[in-house]
């Protein structure tokens, strides 16, 4: 079931240039860099009417981002030797790395560059012995600094392949929530009582053409690290909508579905307007908002935008309940409808007497607080028991069933007893 969110024009993810059309011209603002997928790139600038071949790029490198940091003209124009692919890296990719980092290397950003471009508009070209600025638009510095990269460690390429492959997947998650490359699939939350589903927990999967099955842990961190996690998360709740809707038209018994809020999204100013866009009013009361301790310890206005989720009507669940330092503190402050208890205490429920006895203590609280315990990770019929037999409300994890896709969660179902 493709879920889609309207967007707006972007530039293609992908551009190909033929041998000898030009990319950028110096003096252009740039807007966007590029990553060389294959082919080859001259870097040049004009000395009088004729070019100056300052550096040739190939498969891997980068060029254009010193135009998009500091939103300065370029300070060199580029060709395609041969016929060129590049991946494209959108302004807003750069602005946001920046924007994030500690305002003293924004500084030094900024006057490092400013620098750089110092040294390329006051570069002497000579015949005799030709010290000739370099000068392209990943760096620019002098030719002695080129020459010194030959006696680096390989780890700087290593370091800099890693930063690049970052880049490139993100780009490509960027063009995969355009294209409906992301797929929900559901996992089932079962009653320990009476052992029916109750619920499915939304995990987004990612099926890309060129990448194939891409992991949830690869994808989700890289768009945590940048705004991507936000489309990501309204994806995900007009997934949950489209899927409710769905399930009740083919089934006739309650249900919820969990979605995750991360929590930039949950801290966005605008994250209460794109719950009333996304989520019509009949579906509030079965979409449950999944929020972990990270987002409560923000601060801010992270305990009023909560409230506010519950007087609207949302569900509000404490994901990975245990595992931090102020779970307890935040649970005597704000109100939360059920917790969900690490399936790392899951895993060990068995075999350490500690761990047992803090699941119990945590169910127990649950129960005096008129909550609902929520057990993941559980794989053996034997944790399912014991859990029940503490009073565990729901369970969720492989012995019950794996994340699937919506035609098999409904099968689920419709069997269920």
């Amino acid at each position: 079931m493709p879920i889609s969110l309207p967007s707006t024009a972007t530039d293609p993810l992908l551009v190909e240039f033929e041998s000898g059309e030009l990319i950028f011209e110096a003096g252009e603002l740039g807007d966007k860099a590029y990553i060389i997928e294959s082919g080859q790139i001259d870097v040049f600038v004009k000395t009088g009417n004729q070019p100056l071949s300052l550096r040739s790029l190939g498969a891997g490198e980068v060029l254009g981002e010193m135009a998009v940091i500091d939103a300065a003209p370029r300070s060199a124009s580029a060709r395609a030797c041969v016929p060129t692919r590049c991946l494209v890296i959108s302004s807003q990719q750069i602005a946001e790395r920046i924007d994030e980092t500690d305002a003293v290397v924004r500084l030094l950003i900024t006057t490092l560059l400013d620098r750089m471009r110092s040294l390329t508009y006051s570069s002497v070209v000579t015949c005799a012995g030709l010290k000739r600025a370099i000068a392209d638009e990943t760096t620019i510095v002098s030719s002695q600094y080129w020459e010194s990269r030959s006696d680096c460690s390989d780890a700087d390429d290593v370091d800099n392949e890693d930063v690049i492959a970052k880049m490139r997947l993100e780009s490509e998650l960027r063009a995969a929530l355009k294209s409906n490359h992301l797929i929900p699939y559901y996992q089932a939350l079962v009653d320990l009582q009476t052992e029916k589903i109750v619920g499915f927990e939304l995990l987004v999967r990612w099926q890309s053409p060129s990448r194939g099955y891409v992991s949830p842990g690869l994808f989700i961190s890289m768009a945590e690290e940048t705004s991507l996690i936000i489309p990501v998360g309204c994806w995900a709740l007009s997934a949950a909508v489209q899927a409710i809707q769905s399930f009740q038209a083919e089934v006739d018994c309650p249900l919820f579905i969990t979605v995750n809020i991360s929590a930039k999204q949950f801290l966005a100013p605008d994250f209460i307007e794109q719950l009333v866009q996304l989520v019509p009013v009949p579906c509030i009361k079965c979409i449950k908002l999944e929020v972990t301790e990270s987002v409560l310890m923000a601060g801010g206005n992270a305990s009023q935008t909560l409230q506010i989720c519950r007087d609207m009507g949302f569900c509000i669940s404490l994901d990975d309940f245990g595992t931090g330092f102020s779970s307890l503190s935040y649970l005597s402050e704000l109100e939360v409808d059920s917790v969900k208890i690490d399936q790392s205490f899951i895993r060990k429920l068995l075999e350490n007497k500690r761990t047992f006895m803090l699941t119990k203590t945590m169910i127990n609280l649950t129960h005096d607080l008129g909550m609902q315990s929520i057990a993941e990770g559980i794989e053996t019929a034997t944790q399912r028991d014991t859990l029940k037999r503490l009073g565990c409300h729901i369970g969720q994890g492989y012995l019950f069933s794996p994340p699937v896709a919506f035609a098999e969660a409904l099968a689920l179902l419709k069997q269920a007893p």
